[in-house]
């Protein structure tokens, strides 16, 4: 059986003139290809980053008879380049307006950091004058003093040296006697007064809680805090407190203490559950307190709580104290 070798000596030579033909085509590319096509009188930004496909393109034209492929291939290779490129750029576009927008933030901000600069360096300028004013007035002073000094050692005898210090230790102790009952006084004479109720109602509280009435009227001291409920003694003394809560009718019914720090102090019952309308009850109480004693209103123990809290603006529970002077 004979084998034609014609169709593959067809092949062989084909493939020949294509690579010989694809040599010659970049080979002469100076001549084939003119670079891109830019409008007259337009610039073009950007030119040199696209030459490089244009040439591509040119040099594909001129080559397709020798390599067998057609314009349109040439155009699509060009095209998908092209486009890459232009992706490129707008990502550095981009890039360089996030820049742009960096740089006219700092030098805005170098502005004004020259300006409070500039403020400064007035405001120095300004109080020099009266700096060196001040520092000759303090150096005539220590010179006034180191005199005086120098003739108080000089003029007093050696024996009553030593009774000058110890009088000047009792005057000392005398002074810081005189000081901490002023203090004392003052601390017991201060008004310490508040008077705080509920803002809204509180839905079905439990055994134990805390009631905070946020909505302070009176604190003089600052000594009620309206996010904890809590009263701090500034100091010892007696203290009255008084506690008043509403609740609803029908059903309803809880226990209230009054407590310092842990321990219970007072309690009282509000049970409106055999009455139409809103049933009220209070404490009100005297107590010995020490300095960082804290006072509070909580839910008590004994029963379980049946109802909400009430505050409406024509009936307020309510807690409030004072210091007895």
């Amino acid at each position: 059986m004979k084998v034609s070798m014609r169709p593959l000596f067809v092949i062989l030579i084909i493939i020949d003139l294509c690579s010989g033909a694809h040599e010659r085509c970049y080979q002469s590319h100076d001549i084939l290809a003119n670079g891109c096509s830019v409008p007259i009188l337009k610039k073009f930004l950007y030119k040199k980053t696209f030459t490089p496909a244009c040439l591509r393109h040119d040099i594909c034209y001129h080559c397709v008879i020798w390599c067998m492929v057609t314009f349109m291939y040439c155009e699509g290779i060009h095209t998908t380049e092209m486009t890459f490129l232009k992706t490129k750029i707008i990502q550095m576009e981009k890039s360089m307006s996030i820049q742009d927008d960096r740089i006219r933030y700092l030098e805005k901000n170098e502005v004004l950091q020259d300006q409070e600069i500039k403020n400064l360096k007035e405001e120095i300028y300004r109080l020099r004058p009266d700096m060196k004013s001040v520092k000759r007035s303090m150096n005539s002073m220590m010179k006034i003093l180191m005199k005086n000094r120098r003739r108080l050692v000089r003029d007093y005898p050696p024996n009553l040296r030593s009774d000058s210090r110890r009088h000047k230790s009792i005057i000392q102790r005398d002074v810081g006697i005189e000081e901490s009952k002023t203090n004392l006084m003052r601390q017991a004479s201060q008004i310490i007064a508040f008077y705080a109720y509920l803002n809204n109602d509180v839905k079905s509280p439990g055994i134990h809680q805390t009631l905070v009435f946020d909505n302070v009227i009176t604190n003089e001291g600052k000594w009620y805090n309206k996010f904890s409920g809590t009263f701090s003694a500034p100091i010892n003394g007696l203290y009255v407190f008084s506690c008043s809560i509403i609740m609803d009718g029908p059903g309803q019914y809880a226990s209230f203490e009054i407590v310092k720090n842990a321990d219970i102090i007072g309690t009282f019952f509000v049970d409106p559950q055999y009455d139409e309308g809103y049933k009220y009850s209070s404490l009100t109480l005297v107590t010995d307190l020490h300095q960082t004693d804290t006072v509070f209103v909580r839910i008590g123990s004994s029963y379980a709580v049946v109802g909400n809290v009430l505050s409406k603006p024509y009936a307020r529970s309510s807690f409030t104290g004072w210091k007895l002077n």
